[in-house]
């Protein structure tokens, strides 16, 4: 369906027509914010984006409401961090206490020690931790640190990866046809020197034993390669068998293996995609749910690599700060996530794993059953939808991140979801979370298929 046919079909379709006049009657005071904000830089970020206009106000447990009284059901739980649902009373109570002493000292204090304890006995690799403010960060002091330990200069990375926004982070592949076996890789921004790409970086293909002999031939070069356990782009967790592959073909070759657990990291199980899947990388990489919801990053791993942090190395020793790194406000937070996940695993993470699967497995169940060019992947309580019916493996089965010839009805579905009180961001990776009733799911369930039919009544499917 060419893209004029499609505009026509929104322009004279009941339901398109319906649910914009239901948004904009309901959002004024979000479209004020919006005129008066137009020139504010995150308005064109995709993650942030939404279908429709609206400006956050208030969350509580899986909920927010936004500045006109709207109250939704969010899945986008602040891009991951949020676990237990919005405003937990022992993440609160912890922050009010901390208000009383003081909000950023610079100095050290025994909270920083108190989490780096919770995380080494969380994370199977965990023997030292440094603390950092975002995963971004984290990862770019992981890739340092393979690096300086090393003494060799290149990282090797995965198609369809995501690890934060540095210059060593935002290869990705150029999926042109036959290069699934040895990826080609472009800059996802521009403003980056092609000398990391040439020098520093090694683009290897996801779920592919094809990297395990590209391994093999660069480990003279290679310090390090890093990936995501179960990646954002294509979650799962059937990745055991590759992921074992990698470590073992890493130490046959002396490379470091270092697991992105940024959004893994007490999201799928309590260990992180290291204690679910039982595999110890040498360095791992943190945030998220670790700062329960304050702003965070971290690496762990190896005594003997993480002393390039603390000048143990010696000559080895790497640069690593930040004004608010260990804030007392991040770490009492992720105190407080933590030993309420650590107290309650037994019972949280089999229910955000029943709550993820339901919800998978029922969407795509319906669009099968009525032919709808969509499905969603999940590991347990992440999940993310595709717009097309083609098995997915890896990024080069993904036929365009953002819906493809479905592009138009993608967004169609995703304004009748909004109008249905649901949220889904506009980066579209989503998240169940722990204060999610059963019934939250089940609404999101029949929303999602409302939406498809809607979509579908129009002439969009």
């Amino acid at each position: 369906m060419d893209a004029a046919r499609v505009e026509e079909l929104i322009l004279e379709g009941k339901n398109s027509q319906e649910i914009r006049k239901k948004l904009k009657g309901r959002t004024q005071k979000s479209y004020e914010i919006k005129n008066k904000g137009k020139k504010v830089a995150q308005e064109v970020i995709s993650t942030v984006k939404l279908p429709h206009p609206i400006y956050i106000d208030s969350a509580s447990g899986g909920t927010m409401t936004d500045v006109d009284g709207n109250t939704y059901i969010d899945t986008t739980m602040g891009f991951g961090p949020i676990i237990l649902g919005h405003n937990h009373e022992a993440i609160k109570d912890a922050l009010n206490a901390q208000m009383e002493k003081g909000w950023l000292f610079g100095l050290p204090a025994d909270q920083q020690f108190e989490l780096g304890e919770l995380l080494t006995e969380a994370s199977p690799c965990a023997e030292e931790v440094i603390f950092a403010n975002t995963g971004t960060e984290a990862t770019m002091y992981a890739m340092r640190a393979a690096r300086a330990f090393s003494g060799k200069s290149k990282i090797g990375v995965f198609d369809s990866a995501y690890h934060g926004g540095h210059d060593y982070a935002l290869l990705f592949a150029t999926y042109e046809e036959g290069t699934n076996s040895k990826p080609n890789g472009m800059y996802a921004s521009a403003g980056i020197s092609n000398v990391i790409k040439d020098e520093t970086l090694m683009l290897l293909p996801y779920r592919n034993e094809a990297a395990y002999d590209m391994i093999r031939k660069n480990k003279d070069d290679l310090a390090a390669i890093i990936l995501e356990g179960s990646q954002n782009s294509n979650p799962r967790l059937n990745n055991k068998d590759f992921l074992q592959g990698l470590r073992d073909v890493c130490t046959e070759c002396d490379v470091l293996l270092i697991l992105d657990e940024v959004v893994t990291g007490f999201r799928v199980d309590y260990g992180g995609i290291q204690g679910y899947y039982g595999i110890k990388a040498d360095l791992a990489t943190y945030g998220k749910i670790l700062g329960g919801g304050f702003p965070i990053g971290a690496v762990a791993g190896r005594e003997d690599i993480m002393a390039v942090f603390s000048g143990k190395g010696g000559e080895r020793r790497i640069f690593h700060g930040g004004t608010f790194n260990g804030n007392p406000f991040s770490m009492v937070a992720g105190i407080a996530a933590l030993s309420y996940l650590k107290e309650h695993k037994d019972t949280v993470y089999p229910s955000l794993m029943e709550k993820g699967n339901r919800l998978a497995n029922e969407i795509n169940d319906f669009c099968e059953k009525n032919d709808y060019p969509a499905q969603i992947l999940n590991a347990g309580s992440k999940f993310h939808m595709k717009f097309q019916r083609e098995p997915i493996n890896s990024g080069f089965d993904i036929k365009n991140y953002y819906g493809g010839k479905h592009k138009q009805a993608e967004n169609e579905f995703y304004l009748h979801l909004l109008g249905q009180d649901v949220i889904v961001p506009g980066v579209r990776l989503s998240f169940i979370c722990d204060a999610h009733t059963d019934d939250d799911v089940s609404k999101i369930i029949d929303s999602m298929k409302y939406s498809f039919n809607a979509v579908r009544e129009d002439g969009l499917f």
